[in-house]
């Protein structure tokens, strides 16, 4: 935070949470702190930060605000996939969720015309069966049982992604070519998985409306970015959001590429051993709402890396700029504290042509696995090159490359390209 004094937005939100919420009155007073006491930024930092496990043993009684409760008008439910652990049950007001969406849509041009007057977009998402309230991961229920209360058609896809057998692949691309949407809301690695089948089936992905394609729930790394842009041609807009099942729309990529932060709906922190971090420097995302009458979270620590970039962006949006750096449990530790975080693994391998899909894993002894699944396009010279650049990012630790036919998905059906098993038990 560089203001030299609180945002009045900010202490507004501090004061609203106290009075209204039982679990952020306690761990204000546990902590000998009353919202009168939090005037100036240094203040803010002495508010301990909140974490996903305090909303999953408060919820929903302990972080709903007085006045709210489930069944309110306009509230959305939502579960998160179980990235990190046990899912966790959230909720947000639908006008909320739709102001973040538009305002971080705002730093893409390409996606104006989705906000026409009047106009309801019409969504199909194809993304890992844990992202998603309806059972879509065994391909027998119907397009109604996966339609949701707003309108979103959840396509299926097997639970292990590189499982998804053929029919079912074929019903995702029939099911798309009958409904029409104006936005492909996906996980980047499903996409390019179901453009690779497409490709292969003779089967284009279009619709008489036109299409958007909102990336999320994972890093688009740029080998899967390359496969979708490839596939759906230039007039397609791709955008990459960053975002949260419980608080929506934090960021969206804008036309030229670059990763802006909605700092008008939120507060942003970007935080590294308890202090703010300088641009250029990577920190963990906390978040505070702005004006959320149901669930207002202050400096809530998510468990999200990025690093703040000063360079403003020539796209025209006023929108703070960010690397995405990936997951605190997936970045891989090395010799003196230094981290590889999933982005700097990103742009080791790059769009890399000859391949369709990798993982690199460490183990507890910080030993690496990188696995890839090549294409025809695969050329000996560059993956001797790929894999002398990986020796290089990881050094000291050894890494082994090995080409193979198959990798498995996380358990919560998600496909992570990095992960370290040293990060688990710790953060960085």
């Amino acid at each position: 935070m560089t203001e030299s004094t609180m945002p009045e937005a900010v202490r507004d939100e501090i004061s609203y949470a106290f009075d209204n919420t039982v679990f952020f009155r306690k761990h204000m007073e546990s902590h000998g702190l009353r919202p009168e006491d939090i005037k100036e930024p240094q203040d803010f930092l002495r508010l301990p930060p909140t974490a996903k496990s305090h909303y999953r043993r408060n919820f929903p009684a302990g972080v709903l605000a007085k006045g709210y409760h489930l069944n309110s008008r306009h509230v959305m439910r939502f579960q998160s996939s179980g990235t990190s652990g046990e899912r966790l049950n959230s909720a947000i007001l639908s006008y909320d969720l739709a102001r973040r969406q538009a305002t971080a849509f705002s730093a893409h041009r390409g996606f104006d015309d989705l906000w026409r007057p009047g106009s309801r977009s019409r969504i199909c998402r194809f993304a890992p069966p844990n992202c998603s309230d309806v059972e879509c991961a065994t391909g027998f229920s119907t397009m109604e049982d996966r339609t949701l209360d707003d309108g979103t058609l959840v396509l299926t896809v097997a639970h292990d992604l590189l499982a998804t057998p053929e029919w079912q692949i074929v019903k995702a691309l029939d099911e798309i070519e009958s409904y029409q949407p104006d936005q492909l809301v996906v996980d980047p690695t499903h996409f390019a998985f179901l453009t690779r089948w497409a490709r292969q089936l003779g089967r284009e992905i279009t619709s008489a409306r036109p299409l958007h394609i909102v990336s999320g729930y994972t890093l688009m790394t740029r080998v899967a970015r390359r496969q979708i842009e490839e596939f759906m041609g230039p007039e397609i807009p791709v955008g990459d959001m960053i975002g949260m099942s419980e608080l929506g729309y934090l960021g969206f990529e804008c036309h030229h590429g670059r990763r802006h932060m909605n700092n008008r709906d939120f507060h942003l922190e970007f935080i590294r051993d308890s202090r703010p971090v300088e641009d250029g420097e990577m920190g963990e995302l906390y978040v505070t709402t702005i004006d959320d009458a149901l669930v207002p979270r202050i400096r809530y620590a998510t468990g999200d890396y990025f690093t703040p970039e000063s360079e403003p962006c020539s796209c025209g949006s006023d929108l703070p700029v960010v690397r995405v750096e990936g997951r605190a449990t997936h970045m891989i530790r090395l010799e003196a504290g230094k981290l590889l975080s999933p982005g700097d693994v990103d742009a080791v391998v790059g769009d890399a042509p000859g391949i369709d899909l990798y993982k690199l894993e460490q183990d507890l002894t910080g030993a690496c696995t990188f696995r890839y699944i090549a294409n025809s396009r695969a050329v000996p010279e560059d993956l001797t090159a790929l894999a002398e650049r990986l020796a290089e990012a990881l050094a000291p630790h050894p890494v082994r490359v090995d080409g193979v036919d198959y990798i498995a998905s996380e358990r919560s059906g998600k496909f992570q390209s990095c992960i370290s098993h040293l990060s688990v038990a710790g953060t960085p």
